[in-house]
C-alpha cells in the first residue's frame, strides 16, 4: 500500500516502480513557466535529500528522472474546483518520467512535497511507486500556532521554539510543509521579540535570568535576548516563507500580555475590585490610562512594518471583572450590563481603532480574533449576533468552541459568523501540554484515570475538532505547537486531518510513524502511546490549584503507578536504541532532540512515580515519626527530579516581575506545601502558581 500523508483525495496505485535515479530534470513546453523558479522551489522542498540532484533538462541519461510540467488542471473533476486550482496538483507517476500537473504555485509545492515523501531509497539511488494522485486541500488554511515568545517575562522567559535561531526555524518550516501546513500564527506574549524604538523597556533584550551551572552546581545569573534580536532573522525568515506560500501571522493580545508594559508600569494596569481574590490582574491595561491605548497602536503597526500576513488579537476570556477605574467606570461600566460586557465593549472599542491603525499601512492584513470564550460556555444565539454585529464585517474568528461543549455548539457559531470567517478551533491538546512542566503527555493512554479529568485537550479532541471543522467547510484550522520537541504527533495530525482526511485514528498513528520514521515507526508509537504521565500537582501533598490535571491520585491508583513503573526499563531501553539510530542516521538526525527529551521526561517519570506512592504512604501512615520519614522521602525524590529538569532545560526558576510568583515546575511549590505541613506556625503564603497560563483557566 503507498502511504502518503496527508491523505491525497484520489490515489490510483499501479504495480511497480520507477527506474532508479539520483536525479529530478524539469522540463515543460509551456512558454510562460520560469523553471529556474521550480528549480529553487524543488531544492528547497529536498530539504533532506540534498543528495538528490535537480536541473532543468528532459533528463534522458541514466539516473535522471524526467519531470513534465503542464500548467493547467483542465479536464480533472474535484469537487472544490477553486480550492483544486487554488492548491492542487496531479501526479502520473510512470516507470520512465513523471507527468506534473498544476495551475498556482501552491499547488506545485504540494506537488514536490508528495513526491519527495515518498521516495524510497534504492542501492544508493531512489525510486518512487507507480501511481496517479489527484489532490487537493479540503480548507484553504492548514495553520499551526508556535510559541515566539508566550508569556515572556509573564511567567517565563525561553523554552522550546522560543529559543530557536533562523537554521531552526527553516527546519522546522521545512518539516510544516512536509505535512502540507500553510500558516504560522507566531504567539507573541510578553517581552516583544522585536524592536520598539519608543518603548525599549518592553523588547526582549538584556533579561537576567537565573540558569543552572552544572559545573559547581549553583545558580548563575546571566542576561538573555531573544534570538531575533541577538541575530535578527525575521524579515529574511518571513520571505522564506512566502516564497513556499506559507503565511506568518502574529498572534498577540488584544489587550493581554502585549510587550512589557503592563510589567514595567503597573500603574497603567486594569484596576480591580478592592478585595478581589483574582491573580491575574497583570496583564490588561487600563484603556483609559493616557499613553496605553497610544502603546498598544504601535505595538500593532510595527508588528504590520515588520512584514506579517495578519494578526491573531486574543480577547482575555476572564470575563469576572473589568477596570474599577473612576474613567472606565464611566466610559464602560455605565452603559453595561455586568462587568464582563463592559469588558467586551471596551475591547471592541479597541479592536476598531488596532483595525484602523494596521489597514493604514497593509490594507491586505487579515486581522482575526480569538474571542467571546467567556462563561457560559453554550451561548444563546442572540448573544452570537451580538458579537457578529459588534465588530466589522472583515474581522475573522479564531476561535470557535470545540471542548467543554457538545459538538452542537459549534454549527451555532458558524451560522452566526459565517463559515467563510472561521479559521479555527479550540485545539489545544498540544498547548496543555507545555503547561505540565516538560513532561510528555499527547493520547488519552499517557494519563491515568483520564475519563476522571475535566480537561479534554489531548490528541483525540484535536482530531475530532479538525474532522468537524472539514465536514462544517469553515475556512481554516489551527493547531496549536506550543512546544514542539517530542510531540510532533500533534502536528502530523493537524497536517492530516486539517487536510481533509477522515482516517481512523489508530490507523493513522501508525501510518504517520511508518511514513516519517520507517523501520523505527512502530518502536517510536510504542513508547509514545505508553509513556504514563503523572504531573507533580497530582500527588495528593498538593493543594494548590492547577486547572490542566485535576484529578488526584488514590489508592486506588497504585496498581497502575505500579504497572508503568515495571514497564520504565523496557521504554527506556527503547528510547536508548531510538537516540543510538537517530545519532548515526543522517535522515533521523532533526528528530535526536526528540528522543532526548523523551528520555528525559521518562526518567522523570519513574522519580514522581516514587513521590506519589511515598505521598499516598504518607495518608495512610498514622506513626508520626514515619510520617515525617515519608515527608523527606518526597522532598529528596522532588530534588532528584528536578536535577533531571536542569539536565536539559534553561527556563526553569519561578518568575515573578508581575508580582506574583509563577513557574512552569512544580517543585517549588511542593517544598512550600511540605514545610507549610511542618511549620504551621510558621506558614509560608508566598504561592508559587503552576505557570501563568493557569491562572486564566481557574474558573473551569
Amino acid at each position: 500500500m503507498i502511504n502518503l500523508l496527508p491523505e491525497p483525495k484520489h490515489l490510483i496505485e499501479k504495480q511497480g516502480s520507477t527506474r532508479p535515479f539520483y536525479k529530478i530534470c524539469l522540463n515543460s513546453e509551456e512558454k510562460n513557466l520560469d523553471l529556474n523558479e521550480l528549480l529553487e522551489i524543488t531544492e528547497l522542498r529536498l530539504w533532506n535529500y540534498k543528495e538528490i540532484k535537480t536541473a532543468v533538462g528532459e533528463g534522458s541519461d541514466d539516473g535522471e528522472m524526467p519531470v513534465h510540467i503542464i500548467l493547467s488542471l483542465n479536464g480533472l473533476n474535484a469537487e472544490q474546483p477553486e480550492l483544486f486550482k487554488e492548491q492542487g496538483y496531479d501526479l502520473d507517476i510512470r516507470e520512465e518520467e513523471i507527468i506534473l500537473k498544476y495551475e498556482n504555485r501552491a499547488g506545485f509545492i504540494n506537488a514536490v512535497t508528495s513526491l519527495k515523501m515518498l521516495l524510497k531509497e534504492s542501492d544508493g539511488a531512489y525510486r518512487l511507486p507507480l501511481c496517479q494522485i489527484t489532490d487537493y486541500p479540503s480548507l484553504p488554511v492548514r495553520a499551526i500556532a508556535q510559541t515566539f515568545s508566550w508569556y515572556a517575562g509573564y511567567g517565563r522567559f525561553g523554552f522550546d521554539s522560543q529559543l530557536w535561531g533562523y537554521e531552526d526555524w527553516v527546519q522546522y518550516l521545512n518539516i510544516c510543509l512536509d505535512n502540507k501546513i500553510n500558516q504560522f500564527n507566531l504567539v507573541m506574549y510578553g517581552y516583544w521579540p522585536f524592536d520598539m524604538e519608543d518603548y525599549p523597556e518592553t523588547v526582549f533584550r538584556d533579561v537576567p535570568i537565573k540558569i543552572w551551572n552544572a559545573e559547581n552546581r549553583r545558580w548563575l545569573t546571566v542576561r538573555y535576548t531573544h534570538p531575533n534580536l541577538e541575530e535578527p532573522y525575521m524579515d529574511k525568515f518571513i520571505r522564506l516563507a512566502h516564497k513556499l506560500e506559507v503565511k506568518i501571522f502574529a498572534y498577540v493580545g488584544l489587550n493581554s500580555y502585549n510587550g512589557a508594559f503592563s510589567i514595567k508600569h503597573p500603574e497603567a494596569r486594569m484596576k480591580a475590585p478592592k478585595s478581589s481574590g483574582f491573580l491575574n490582574d497583570f496583564d490588561s491595561l487600563c484603556l483609559s490610562y493616557p499613553g496605553t491605548v497610544d502603546y498598544i497602536i504601535e505595538s500593532m503597526r510595527q508588528i504590520a512594518r515588520l512584514g506579517f500576513d495578519g494578526y491573531t488579537l486574543e480577547e482575555s476570556e476572564e470575563g469576572f471583572w473589568y477596570c474599577e477605574c473612576d474613567e472606565c467606570k464611566k466610559r464602560w461600566h455605565a452603559i453595561s450590563s455586568s462587568p464582563g460586557e463592559a469588558k467586551h465593549k471596551a475591547n471592541m472599542w479597541l479592536l476598531q481603532k488596532i483595525y484602523d491603525a494596521v489597514r493604514e499601512i497593509n490594507p491586505q492584513a487579515v486581522i482575526g480574533i480569538r474571542a467571546f470564550r467567556q462563561p457560559p460556555l453554550e451561548k444563546d444565539p442572540a448573544f452570537l449576533k451580538e458579537c457578529v454585529d459588534s465588530m466589522p464585517k472583515d474581522i475573522m474568528l479564531f476561535w470557535a468552541p470545540g471542548l467543554y461543549v457538545p459538538e452542537t455548539e459549534f454549527p451555532k457559531w458558524c451560522d452566526a459568523f459565517g463559515r467563510d470567517r472561521i479559521w479555527a478551533r479550540d485545539t489545544e491538546s498540544n498547548s496543555i501540554t507545555s503547561t505540565m512542566g516538560r513532561l510528555y503527555r499527547t493520547f488519552k493512554s499517557n494519563m491515568i484515570r483520564y475519563e476522571d479529568e475535566t480537561n479534554e485537550q489531548v490528541i483525540e479532541t484535536d482530531i475530532r475538532q479538525h474532522e468537524g471543522s472539514v465536514e462544517m467547510g469553515v475556512h481554516g484550522i489551527n493547531g496549536f505547537m506550543f512546544e514542539w520537541y517530542g510531540l510532533f504527533m500533534h502536528l502530523f495530525a493537524h497536517g492530516n486531518y486539517g487536510w481533509g482526511s477522515t482516517m481512523d485514528e489508530e490507523e493513522f498513528y501508525q501510518r504517520a510513524c511508518e511514513l516519517n520514521f520507517g523501520a523505527l515507526g512502530e518502536t517510536i508509537l510504542y513508547v509514545m502511546k505508553n509513556m504514563i504521565t503523572i504531573h507533580e500537582s497530582q500527588i495528593p501533598l498538593c493543594t494548590t490549584a492547577f486547572p490542566f490535571q485535576k484529578n488526584k491520585m488514590t489508592q486506588e491508583d497504585i496498581p497502575a503507578i505500579l504497572a508503568a513503573k515495571a514497564n520504565h526499563e523496557n521504554l527506556m531501553a527503547k528510547i536508548h536504541m531510538l537516540q543510538q539510530e537517530a545519532g548515526r542516521n543522517e535522515k533521523l538526525y532533526p528528530w535526536l532532540t526528540h528522543f532526548d527529551r523523551w528520555e528525559n521526561a521518562e526518567r522523570r517519570n519513574a522519580v514522581i512515580y516514587d513521590m506519589v506512592l511515598a505521598a499516598l504512604a504518607y495518608e495512610r501512615e498514622q506513626d508520626p515519626e514515619k510520617k515525617e520519614q515519608l515527608l523527606d522521602e518526597i522532598l529528596y525524590l522532588n530534588e532528584k527530579d528536578f536535577d533531571i529538569v536542569k539536565e536539559m532545560f534553561f527556563d526553569i526558576n519561578p518568575v515573578n516581575e508581575t508580582g506574583v510568583n509563577s513557574c512552569m515546575f512544580p517543585y517549588h511549590e511542593l517544598k512550600r506545601l511540605i514545610h507549610n505541613i511542618r511549620h504551621p506556625e510558621a506558614p509560608d503564603d508566598a504561592i508559587i502558581c503552576s505557570g501563568v497560563e493557569a491562572l486564566g483557566w481557574l474558573w473551569l
